[in-house]
């Protein structure tokens, strides 16, 4: 009896030692994977096309529709490897896997493409107003003849 306690004793660590060693890049893929990058890659093509369209109105939806297709999500998970390997160590990204595998983990990554959109928008107005306040501002200095 005590042989086999000790024998799953033993099991149990190398299991857990076993899943304990995956590399740096595993990991990495791991903590991509929990963050979505891949809907991610496909949400800023579909957030590009309608301003592609606008510069190339002549272009049919299906060419859209086929360059859509041709989008290697895998490429820009391997991208996003090389960047979080060079600034986040192992321990680090441990970390944030544990991070991203709780609840509030998932509520951000399940937030995060719509605030992004907001923020995007926001950014974008908040260009426009301080822009025409720089114009404004540069045509009373009398640097802008419009």
């Amino acid at each position: 009896m005590k042989k086999c306690i000790l024998v799953c004793i033993l099991m149990g660590m190398a299991v857990l030692s076993f899943s304990q060693t995956r590399t740096k890049e595993e990991d990495i893929a791991r903590l991509v994977e929990l963050m979505n990058m891949k809907s991610t890659a496909v949400q800023i093509f579909d957030m590009l096309i309608p301003q592609l369209s606008q510069l190339v109105p002549n272009v049919p939806q299906k060419v859209w529709d086929m360059f859509r297709e041709k989008v290697d999500t895998n490429e820009f998970v391997r991208l996003h490897i090389v960047i979080y390997d060079k600034h986040y160590t192992h321990q680090e990204i441990k970390k944030l896997i544990e991070f991203y595998e709780s609840p509030i983990g998932r509520r951000v990554i399940e937030e995060t493409p719509a605030m992004t959109q907001e923020s995007m928008a926001a950014g974008q107005e908040w260009g426009m107003r301080l822009g025409q306040k720089i114009m404004m501002d540069l045509k009373k200095g009398g640097y802008l003849d419009i």
